[in-house]
């Protein structure tokens, strides 16, 4: 069984596949002081639920954006698990080429959702993450990751507003009815979520247009994930699929292929 880690901005995403099915998944937030012991302790409560103990696991994948949190989760596979484990970074062949100018800069969950999303789809793929931060990213029918776009996520927006506006309030990040908002709090979630649509329906089509721009005649799939897809997708009819565990995906393919190819490096940053 393979026990892969999504460490983001905001929240933990802890998943066990049994072979390619996810068989149960668990979501904690993220403090960077989290050591390797309390993630074992908040692991053991998980596993006695589902009747899993730490000897079923063989293999452990991290995908992380948190750097002193990918540190304490490789000690937690070494220490607890006793597995060297694939992180997924720079130096790992994940079965995609990066073009980015400086692949060194590439966040590792955008990485693993655009080869997620190209594996599963099979096409050109534009992948929409809305979490902390919002990424739209672009990868080609023949497997090379382009970059694109990242802008502030929809939480961010709605407390940036609150802090920087001394008369508006806070307000619940909750779909709002209609556009003409008749009070403070519809009209301010009536701007930050349909602005937020009309902002990722944009930078969809920008990269899809400048993707055939190269010549490129393939049909793209465009593809949500992040804690606010769901919410999101209806308001943006350019997007066709809403994969909630597309990076979890994504981390067991990785896996796969690095446990698969005996001249693949392991990092163990």
């Amino acid at each position: 069984m393979l026990l892969a880690f999504n460490i983001g901005n905001t929240t933990i995403s802890v998943g066990v596949f049994n072979g390619p099915d996810l068989a149960a998944q668990w979501r904690l937030s993220t403090h960077h002081e989290r050591t390797a012991d309390e993630l074992a302790a908040f692991l053991k409560v998980a596993f006695d639920a589902h009747g899993y103990r730490f000897k079923d696991i063989d293999g452990v994948a991290i995908s992380s954006v948190v750097p002193p949190l990918t540190l304490q989760a490789s000690l937690l596979s070494n220490q607890y698990f006793h597995i060297t484990p694939v992180v997924v970074g720079p130096k790992l062949d994940i079965g995609l080429v990066n073009d980015y100018e400086n692949p060194h800069e590439v966040g590792a969950d955008r990485l693993v959702n655009g080869l997620a999303a190209w594996k599963k789809f099979k096409t050109a793929v534009v992948v929409v993450d809305s979490g902390t931060a919002t990424t739209v990213d672009v990868v080609t029918k023949d497997g090379h990751f382009l970059g694109g776009a990242i802008a502030p996520g929809l939480r961010i927006s709605t407390e940036a507003l609150f802090m920087a506006a001394a008369r508006l309030p806070r307000v619940e990040v909750a779909m709002p009815e209609q556009a003409i908002g008749r009070n403070t709090v519809a009209a301010m979630q009536s701007g930050i979520f349909f602005g937020y649509a009309g902002l990722v329906k944009e930078l969809i089509t920008r990269c899809t247009q400048e993707l055939k721009s190269q010549g490129s005649n393939d049909p793209v799939t465009v593809v949500a994930t992040g804690g606010l897809a769901e919410m999101i997708a209806p308001l943006v009819s350019t997007i066709q699929h809403v994969e909630p565990q597309l990076t979890l995906d994504g981390l067991r393919l990785i896996w796969d292929h690095a446990t698969s190819e005996p001249s693949t490096t392991i990092e163990t940053q």
